[in-house]
């Protein structure tokens, strides 16, 4: 009886470990595709008009997790690739959002500004999974990376990428950065020599595309057994004011064309056994300037340029300098810490008290100041998430629903977006199964699964475990 109680016994745990290896197959390519602003309800909804390659091979095919987010916000393009590639938020990545405010010249800079080379992604704090493949294969190991908008090809691509490219948008033009090996210019100019005539007419998601898959093809990519990796962000996103159901599923069926096509060729090319597809969203919609009053709805604008010098002149009041408060940018404000610390007045009195001042502010919700984002551990997590200390402003504000910023002295408005919008993150290609999960999920996680695929590290600020 003991013997046979060992036999089935020996049997289980075979079982149990089969089951819990993971996907034995290492694709030589994996291709990641972010959709700026998708989202699953319109997807869904135009599904009978998609053909068969696109989306419908992705839901029917791979494995489709419904319920995918962000684990901080707010989000913006920049950001959201940020995150995705990092497998880490703001606090670690050092990406909050497209702009911010320097501390040096107190003016607007773009999250990829280079003074050396323009354009770079030297202003992430921690790798990418692109860099981690670099890393293991001691650089042979091919990551390219393509959108429309300059942040988004330049964050995804990571720190040491043989190429990234976007399109400018005064020429229409494809351009990269000297940041890169010279090889990339070579390889761009060449490439715009031959499809110049056509390509301008595409659509960008058409032209993203094409590039793409011209890239796989020029570069050999996943061609040997060194796995590659090709990095696309597509767009979601109308470029008409119109939002009607007719827009929407122009944007929708122009996608799944382009998916299709990433699919079908990048399949042929390299064999269907060979690559993986990793789809996800960025968790947002740009808010639009909706007419709330005309119907009634709690509206209203609130002036950060103003708000800003009441605030100064309070503090002036109670501390006797009047070069406090340093500037305000979108919903920030940023105090001079310099003089604050010459003086030795306590950061910590000021800012409770800028609190303490700013919440009787008409349209203001809330306001979190520097103290509480990095010290409160009652504080959500997903506000937590959203800050560095290094790049933020020492004080934000939160305005009601509704409500949007206006800067009158940059003519800048600011409408926040925290609507929820629903997306998955779907993963297709060799030896991936056919399932569909529908237990929330973090992008956070899809940089581990990456790295799981192709026998990597995750990021070095990635902690969290790869997904099921």
């Amino acid at each position: 009886m003991n013997k046979y109680l060992s036999i089935i016994a020996l049997a289980t745990l075979a079982n149990w470990d089969c089951e819990a290896q993971p996907n034995t197959v290492v694709p030589r390519l994996v291709v990641s595709i972010t959709v700026d602003q998708l989202n699953s309800d319109d997807m869904e909804q135009f599904v009978s008009l998609y053909g068969h390659t696109g989306f419908k091979k992705l839901l029917k095919e791979g494995t489709v997790y419904e319920n995918a987010r962000f684990d901080f916000s707010p989000l913006d393009l920049a950001s959201a690739i940020t995150a995705v590639g990092t497998g880490a938020s703001p606090v670690d990545n050092g990406i909050p959002a497209k702009k911010w405010l320097s501390r040096e010249n107190l003016r607007p800079v773009q999250c990829t500004f280079d003074k050396r080379f323009f354009v770079s992604p030297n202003q992430i704090k921690s790798s990418t999974i692109a860099d981690q493949l670099k890393l293991a294969t001691n650089g042979s190991g091919l990551v390219y990376s393509v959108a429309a908008d300059c942040d988004a090809a330049v964050l995804q691509g990571g720190h040491a990428a043989d190429g990234a490219f976007w399109i400018d948008q005064g020429t229409q033009g494809w351009r990269t950065s000297a940041f890169y090996p010279k090889q990339a210019q070579t390889w761009l100019n060449a490439y715009q020599r031959t499809v110049i005539d056509n390509d301008l007419q595409n659509g960008q998601n058409q032209r993203v595309s094409k590039l793409a898959i011209d890239c796989v093809n020029d570069h050999a990519m996943g061609r040997d057994g060194i796995s590659d990796l090709l990095l696309v962000t597509l767009s979601a996103k109308a470029h008409t004011p119109n939002n009607s159901k007719e827009t929407t599923e122009a944007v929708y069926r122009d996608l799944d064309n382009n998916l299709s096509d990433l699919i079908e060729k990048i399949e042929y090319k390299v064999g269907k056994e060979n690559v993986v597809f990793i789809v996800t969203g960025t968790g947002y919609v740009e808010a639009r300037n909706e007419d709330y009053e005309k119907y009634n709805i709690p509206s209203g604008t609130f002036y950060i340029n103003r708000t800003a010098s009441l605030l100064n002149m309070y503090l002036n009041a109670i501390y006797g300098e009047n070069r406090i408060v340093d500037g305000a940018y979108h919903n920030e404000i940023y105090l001079n810490k310099t003089l604050l610390e010459r003086k030795r007045i306590s950061l910590s009195k000021v800012l409770t008290d800028a609190r303490e001042f700013l919440v009787q502010s008409s349209g203001v919700k809330e306001v979190y100041t520097a103290d509480q984002l990095l010290f409160d551990n009652n504080l959500s997590r997903n506000i937590k998430n959203a800050y560095h200390h290094n790049i933020n402003g020492d004080i934000l504000i939160k305005v009601a629903p509704g409500w949007k910023i206006y800067n009158e002295e940059t003519k800048e408005e600011y409408i926040p977006s925290s609507s929820f919008i629903p997306f998955p993150i779907i993963i297709y290609g060799a030896g991936v199964k056919a399932q569909n999960v529908s237990v929330p999920v973090t992008t956070d996680r899809i940089a581990p699964t990456i790295a799981r695929l192709i026998r990597i590290r995750a990021p070095n600020a990635c902690v969290v475990l790869p997904l099921p």
